[in-house]
């Protein structure tokens, strides 16, 4: 949420006509929104669009311009927005030796404590290539790095499958609507659903993966 978006949501609440007590609570608790920070982990397979999806969040290019947080290896980039913190992870396909550095350093973030001695990560954001086929690289992300050092808060993981717009090879999205016409929206909800099955029986875990085009106003 937008600081400028609570700020209209204090005033308004400043001005209704609950109680004094309901009042105060409320105003407390959005003005703890307001210095929350928000820490998100994304990540996915190489080539998976998640540059474009950083420029995308943040409506401009700053996935090029991101400080190392790690001056020695450069493998993680932080970007802040308002109340948002975005780590941006390499993921795995980059070869043996890097994939083994790539995993440790997203590990140690899922382990990362903040002040108050919770999970630093609130959300991990895994990408997966919509238009490619071969997602074994993504699953291997998902089912042997991402999920086994979750803890018990499962919630914290959330799919999305970039470049639905190129799913089937460009055919069925509606340029001029920005939006997938109904054999693409059928197909989407195929991938979706096949992805959700995947992780389920190689983990036991139940995800809700949802669909989207970095760039495009559409998500599912």
């Amino acid at each position: 949420m937008e600081k400028q978006d609570l700020d209209d949501l204090m005033h308004i609440a400043e001005r209704s006509d609950m109680s004094e007590e309901a009042k105060k609570h409320l105003l407390m608790s959005i003005n703890k929104l307001k210095h929350t920070k928000i820490n998100i982990l994304i990540t996915g397979a190489t080539g998976c669009g998640k540059s474009s999806t950083i420029n995308a969040l943040f409506g401009t290019e700053k996935a090029k311009v991101g400080q190392g947080v790690n001056p020695e290896t450069m493998d993680m980039n932080k970007f802040e927005l308002n109340n948002i913190v975005l780590w941006d992870s390499p993921g795995l396909g980059d070869g043996k030796e890097a994939d083994r550095r790539h995993a440790k350093n997203i590990i140690d973030k899922l382990y990362e404590k903040d002040s108050d001695g919770n999970a630093l990560i609130d959300l991990v954001l895994v990408i997966l290539d919509g238009s490619s086929r071969d997602l074994g690289t993504s699953f291997e992300l998902i089912n042997n790095v991402i999920i086994p050092n979750l803890g018990e808060d499962r919630s914290r993981l959330l799919i999305a499958i970039n470049q639905a717009d190129m799913a089937m090879k460009g055919r069925y999205w509606n340029v001029e609507k920005n939006q997938p016409e109904v054999e693409l929206i059928n197909f989407l909800n195929e991938k979706v659903e096949s992805t959700r099955r995947r992780i389920k029986e190689a983990t036991g875990v139940d995800v809700e993966p949802i669909y989207y085009s970095a760039g495009y106003p559409f998500s599912h």
